[in-house]
């Protein structure tokens, strides 16, 4: 009699408490889902915190400015005929301009693309930034598709090497027309 009571004793919190593998499948999934979407606010943060520190590292010798702007359309559209599928995809553009230069004169544009398959563009590039102003360059830094700290949505669209080349070129061309 005893025997069956601790065995019944051990057991019954595995009848009350049990889960079934497919239901803590879930839960890991959804952890895993929750976890992601979290990594991409954090993200997020990051880069708002970053962009003060640009501001703030170069505001003595360089106009800072961000700006948003728009390249070709995703690569793979889940539905074309969608209302919006052929839209252009919008990203963010870093612009730095001395200060001390003469507006009525031309000078060079650098396009300064950032590194990694999911990098962006921080302040580790500060003081290649600090001396290209100290040289007279203009520089536009792309935040292509794909770009770490914009969010899920714009990290997804990478295309791996295709479109995130057209979204350099159009960084030029707006520095260009603009």
């Amino acid at each position: 009699m005893r025997n069956i009571l601790l065995v019944f004793a051990v057991a019954m919190p595995i009848f009350v408490y049990g889960q079934s593998i497919e239901s803590l499948q879930q839960e890991v999934e959804a952890l895993r889902d929750f976890n992601q979407s979290l990594n991409h606010r954090l993200d997020v943060l990051q880069k708002t915190i970053d962009d003060v520190l640009w501001f703030n590292r170069l505001e003595d010798i360089a106009h800072v400015d961000k700006v948003y702007m728009y390249g070709p359309p995703p690569a793979n559209i889940p539905n074309p005929t969608a209302k919006g599928a052929n839209n252009p995809v919008k990203f963010w553009s870093y612009v730095f301009v001395p200060k001390n230069i003469d507006y009525s004169k031309k000078y060079p544009l650098l396009v300064l693309p950032h590194g990694g398959v999911h990098g962006d563009f921080t302040t580790y590039y500060y003081h290649i930034v600090r001396e290209l102003m100290a040289q007279g360059y203009i520089v536009v830094a792309p935040e292509y598709r794909g770009s770490t700290g914009y969010g899920k949505a714009l990290w997804e669209q990478i295309d791996y090497g295709g479109l995130e080349i057209q979204d350099t070129y159009a960084s030029r061309n707006y520095m260009i027309e603009h």
